[in-house]
């Protein structure tokens, strides 16, 4: 696609969808992600789309917000994430370090969590059921099932999960059945919630066990993986039973009316009920109302004979059926009155932070709360996890090259290192004056030129065209007869007892030649650096004079490179 074309769409995307990654840029115009952020440069300086930092946004959206405006009424203030969006944020735990980020930027922008699935810090309640006890009504069932069929045992695999609410369905499973029928769990094994996962592991579980007449699966995900391994292995149908812990979507409904099915029950969340409690919490912690610690959603074994009941299949799948649902169920949180709700305030937008954006269980939540909150008039922005991550890091390198850029004086020689955050470092160093910046980074070294006031100086050197980085004999040659006041380096791994590593042996040279050169050495390093050991090492830690990261390195490391001699400073 030519360049121009390539920009229009660019900008089209954009004001589609308000907000996009370079990721998500990337793959629609099929162009690598440097294309696009050098694409995106040059959009941002003509003022057509507003540059942030991991993606951009349309000039359409930001200047409807609130934040700071320039004369021409576009925000000034770029470092923005979805995230900051939102007046409350429904987030599902998964990973410990998203949490760490997640709350802490949602407790300096006071957005209220709703916590959905599994606890969280800092969350003002949570919508979840019950998965002890839905998991033992289940085993429970499935043991009782299987020995009115005539199964002496049951010789089970369990494709189970880290976190602690599908470790208690796991649990209550396995406790359900052994209290119905002789049972013995053959294998209790990760299967990480991906389908390749499940798929991988249920084969190789039962080529090696091939006495394996019943799988568990903690969501419709993992038992999508176990049939597929299953129906390529040719397991008879009347010797296996995949029980899966969800029906979040249509696939598995589908499942349960076929004719000899390896699905022949399952446990039903109700993401319905789910997200419509979710939103009500929403809405009741926008409006500074009293919330339960907890709501506990409904759950129930469905079989092909019961399936009916509770969904009926229309020409848009499965729908709830909210009247018998309303009948037999305990809905957590009903909604206020039509006479009281002229007194509440509907929050303007909603975030939905999930982190499986594959799994039907999400797609289902996000897609029922949009329609749910399209009734209320509240917009709802569905963010993923991973990807929120991923800009809460960009941005907070950015803070760390600032702030490095703050050490730069008037007459300095500073060396400046290839790595994450050169490009955002040279950007800032594009506004001081009567300095020599020398460098081994074509990225550093094209932003660079030509800036008045800058003396600019290149290494050299051997072309690493996937880094964009020079070296080899001549670069280092170049440094031994140059000597710079600072030196702004960037490592991939950075421990106590490595000290700082990097994976390229080409790279590892010229970065030590650049220590040796340099009269002050400042690490530039955020958080996901520390505690990886990048399998070559470059220096001992006690090199660094300085360090420059952010307020997610943990305390605990912060205070053990401080014993080292090193001058920690956070952003």
């Amino acid at each position: 696609m030519k360049t121009n074309l390539r920009l229009e769409q660019i900008i089209s995307l954009v004001d589609q969808k308000g907000f996009l990654s370079v990721s998500e840029i990337s793959k629609l115009c099929g162009v690598s992600e440097m294309t696009i952020r050098r694409d995106l440069e040059l959009l941002d300086a003509q003022k057509r789309i507003h540059r942030t930092y991991g993606g951009a946004a349309s000039y359409r959206a930001t200047s409807a917000g609130g934040n700071e405006k320039s004369e021409g009424g576009f925000v000034q203030e770029a470092e923005v994430l979805l995230v900051d969006q939102v007046d409350v944020l429904i987030a599902t735990s998964v990973n410990p370090y998203y949490d760490v980020l997640l709350i802490d930027r949602a407790s300096k922008k006071k957005i209220p969590i709703i916590a959905e699935s599994i606890e969280m810090p800092n969350q003002l309640t949570s919508v979840a059921v019950d998965n002890y006890q839905a998991g033992r009504d289940l085993g429970n069932w499935v043991g009782t099932h299987l020995t009115q069929q005539g199964v002496e045992k049951a010789y089970l695999l369990d494709l189970t999960f880290h976190q602690l609410n599908t470790q208690n369905r796991s649990r209550g499973f396995i406790e359900g059945l052994r209290e119905a029928c002789q049972a013995e769990v053959v294998l209790s094994i990760n299967a990480q919630s991906r389908y390749t996962v499940a798929y991988q592991l249920a084969y190789d579980a039962l080529t090696v066990y091939p006495q394996i007449n019943l799988i568990f699966a903690i969501n419709d995900t993992t038992a999508k993986g176990a049939i597929s391994a299953c129906q390529d292995l040719k397991i008879d149908t009347n010797h296996m039973n995949v029980i899966p812990f969800g029906l979040e979507g249509d696939t598995l409904k589908d499942e349960l009316l076929k004719e000899g099915t390896y699905c022949k029950v399952g446990l039903a969340m109700f993401p319905e009920i789910v997200s419509f409690t979710c939103i009500e919490a929403a809405i009741a912690a926008y409006n500074h109302k009293p919330l339960l610690e907890k709501y506990v959603t409904p759950h129930v074994v469905i079989t092909a004979q019961t399936l009916t009941n509770y969904y009926s299949h229309t020409s848009n799948g499965w729908e709830l059926n909210w009247e018998y649902a309303r009948k037999h169920l305990n809905i957590p949180l009903e909604p206020e009155e039509e006479n009281q709700r002229s007194t509440i305030n509907m929050p303007g937008q909603i975030g939905f932070l999930i982190p499986f954006t594959e799994h039907e269980w999400y797609k289902n939540l996000a897609g029922q709360a949009k329609a749910l909150a399209k009734q209320y008039g509240i917009g709802i922005q569905v963010i993923d996890a991973e990807q929120n991550v991923r800009d809460e890091v960009e941005i907070r390198r950015h803070q760390i090259a600032k702030k490095a850029a703050t050490l730069v004086e008037s007459g300095d020689v500073v060396l400046v290192d290839s790595g994450p955050m050169a490009a955002y470092l040279a950007e800032e160093l594009k506004l001081k004056k009567e300095i020599t910046v020398i460098t081994n980074s074509v990225i550093v070294f094209d932003t660079l030129n030509p800036t008045p006031g800058i003396t600019l100086i290149s290494t050299g050197g051997t072309l690493r065209y996937s880094s964009q980085v020079m070296v080899g004999p001549t670069a280092e040659g170049a440094l031994k007869e140059l000597r710079a006041d600072k030196l702004f380096l960037m490592v991939s791994g950075i421990t106590l007892d490595f000290g700082l590593s990097h994976h390229t042996i080409s790279e590892i040279t010229m970065k030590q030649a650049m220590i040796r050169s340099a009269r002050e050495v400042i690490l530039l390093a955020d958080h996901t650096s520390f505690g990886e050991e990048a399998g070559i090492q470059v220096a001992p830690l006690t090199v660094v004079h300085r360090l420059i990261t952010d307020d997610a390195l943990p305390p605990s490391i912060r205070l053990n490179i401080s014993k080292v001699g090193v001058q920690i400073t956070l952003v």
